[in-house]
Protein backbone atom coordinates (compact mmCIF):
# COMPACT_ATOMS: atom_id res chain seq x y z
CA UNK A 1 0.00 0.00 0.00
CA UNK A 2 1.61 3.25 -1.00
CA UNK A 3 1.69 6.37 1.83
CA UNK A 4 -0.91 8.12 2.73
CA UNK A 5 -1.86 11.50 1.48
CA UNK A 6 -1.43 13.92 4.45
CA UNK A 7 -4.56 16.59 4.96
CA UNK A 8 -3.67 20.10 5.97
CA UNK A 9 -6.04 22.83 6.37
CA UNK A 10 -4.95 26.52 4.96
CA UNK A 11 -4.02 28.99 7.53
CA UNK A 12 -3.86 32.61 7.30
CA UNK A 13 -1.22 34.73 8.80
CA UNK A 14 -3.86 35.59 11.67
CA UNK A 15 -4.11 31.98 12.28
CA UNK A 16 -7.35 31.47 11.69
CA UNK A 17 -8.11 28.45 9.32
CA UNK A 18 -11.16 29.50 6.46
CA UNK A 19 -12.21 25.51 5.73
CA UNK A 20 -12.60 24.70 9.10
CA UNK A 21 -14.24 27.29 10.53
CA UNK A 22 -16.92 27.18 7.17
CA UNK A 23 -17.74 23.94 8.58
CA UNK A 24 -18.87 25.46 11.93
CA UNK A 25 -21.42 27.20 10.14
CA UNK A 26 -24.79 26.45 12.01
CA UNK A 27 -26.69 25.99 8.29
CA UNK A 28 -24.86 23.14 7.63
CA UNK A 29 -26.31 19.70 8.35
CA UNK A 30 -25.01 16.91 10.08
CA UNK A 31 -24.88 14.88 6.68
CA UNK A 32 -22.54 17.39 5.05
CA UNK A 33 -20.18 17.21 8.09
CA UNK A 34 -20.29 13.65 7.89
CA UNK A 35 -19.90 13.42 3.90
CA UNK A 36 -17.11 15.83 4.14
CA UNK A 37 -15.63 13.84 7.17
CA UNK A 38 -15.50 10.64 4.43
CA UNK A 39 -14.80 12.66 1.23
CA UNK A 40 -11.29 13.54 3.60
CA UNK A 41 -10.75 10.35 4.36
CA UNK A 42 -11.33 9.05 0.78
CA UNK A 43 -8.61 11.91 0.01
CA UNK A 44 -6.34 10.75 3.12
CA UNK A 45 -5.86 7.16 0.95
CA UNK A 46 -6.76 7.63 -2.15
CA UNK A 47 -5.34 11.06 -2.79
CA UNK A 48 -5.14 12.54 -6.39
CA UNK A 49 -6.11 8.78 -7.96
CA UNK A 50 -9.88 10.37 -7.14
CA UNK A 51 -9.71 12.18 -10.19
CA UNK A 52 -10.07 9.03 -12.06
CA UNK A 53 -11.83 6.59 -9.76
CA UNK A 54 -14.52 8.98 -8.69
CA UNK A 55 -14.12 12.00 -10.86
CA UNK A 56 -17.71 12.56 -9.37
CA UNK A 57 -16.02 13.84 -5.75
CA UNK A 58 -12.84 15.12 -7.18
CA UNK A 59 -12.01 17.16 -10.26
CA UNK A 60 -9.31 19.38 -11.47
CA UNK A 61 -9.97 22.92 -12.34
CA UNK A 62 -8.80 22.98 -15.45
CA UNK A 63 -7.61 26.84 -16.01
CA UNK A 64 -5.20 26.48 -12.84
CA UNK A 65 -2.30 24.41 -11.86
CA UNK A 66 -2.38 22.27 -8.94
CA UNK A 67 -5.85 23.42 -7.79
CA UNK A 68 -8.86 20.95 -7.61
CA UNK A 69 -12.50 21.08 -6.78
CA UNK A 70 -14.00 18.17 -3.45
CA UNK A 71 -17.61 18.32 -4.39
CA UNK A 72 -20.37 17.50 -1.56
CA UNK A 73 -23.41 17.21 -4.07
CA UNK A 74 -26.68 16.23 -3.50
CA UNK A 75 -26.82 18.31 -0.46
CA UNK A 76 -28.91 20.84 0.57
CA UNK A 77 -25.72 23.34 0.16
CA UNK A 78 -24.06 21.60 -2.64
CA UNK A 79 -20.72 22.36 -0.81
CA UNK A 80 -17.44 22.72 -2.74
CA UNK A 81 -13.96 22.79 -1.18
CA UNK A 82 -10.62 23.89 -3.00
CA UNK A 83 -7.61 21.54 -2.73
CA UNK A 84 -4.27 22.09 -3.73
CA UNK A 85 -1.63 19.26 -4.32
CA UNK A 86 1.87 19.32 -3.21
CA UNK A 87 3.66 16.15 -3.59
CA UNK A 88 6.64 17.06 -2.93
CA UNK A 89 7.84 16.45 0.73
CA UNK A 90 5.82 13.44 1.34
CA UNK A 91 2.17 13.87 -0.39
CA UNK A 92 0.04 16.82 0.92
CA UNK A 93 -3.22 18.20 0.17
CA UNK A 94 -3.70 21.19 1.61
CA UNK A 95 -8.06 22.41 1.37
CA UNK A 96 -7.53 26.40 0.94
CA UNK A 97 -11.57 27.77 0.67
CA UNK A 98 -14.58 26.20 0.61
CA UNK A 99 -18.36 27.71 -0.34
CA UNK A 100 -22.06 27.38 -1.10
CA UNK A 101 -22.37 26.65 -4.88
CA UNK A 102 -25.06 28.94 -5.93
CA UNK A 103 -25.29 27.83 -9.86
CA UNK A 104 -23.95 25.56 -12.65
CA UNK A 105 -20.81 27.42 -12.64
CA UNK A 106 -18.24 27.56 -10.10
CA UNK A 107 -17.91 31.15 -9.67
CA UNK A 108 -14.32 32.73 -10.80
CA UNK A 109 -14.25 34.70 -7.60
CA UNK A 110 -14.38 31.35 -5.52
CA UNK A 111 -11.66 30.01 -7.95
CA UNK A 112 -9.32 33.12 -7.35
CA UNK A 113 -9.28 33.52 -3.89
CA UNK A 114 -8.28 30.01 -4.04
CA UNK A 115 -5.60 30.04 -6.19
CA UNK A 116 -4.37 33.20 -4.15
CA UNK A 117 -3.85 30.99 -1.46
CA UNK A 118 -2.29 28.27 -3.32
CA UNK A 119 0.10 31.48 -4.64
CA UNK A 120 1.13 32.33 -1.02
CA UNK A 121 1.80 28.33 0.14
CA UNK A 122 3.80 27.70 -2.62
CA UNK A 123 6.04 31.21 -2.23
CA UNK A 124 6.65 30.02 1.11
CA UNK A 125 7.39 26.50 0.49
CA UNK A 126 9.70 27.99 -2.02
CA UNK A 127 11.26 30.28 0.67
CA UNK A 128 11.72 27.52 3.16
CA UNK A 129 13.19 25.45 0.64
CA UNK A 130 16.31 28.05 0.10
CA UNK A 131 16.77 28.23 4.10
Amino acid sequence: MSEEWQIIYYQEVDGTEPVKEFFNDPSLTQGESKQFKLRLYLLKIKGLALLVERSDILDKIETEDKLYELRLDNTRNNIRIFVCALPGKGKRLILLHAFKKKGDKTPLKQIKIAAKRRDFIIVKEEKTDEQ
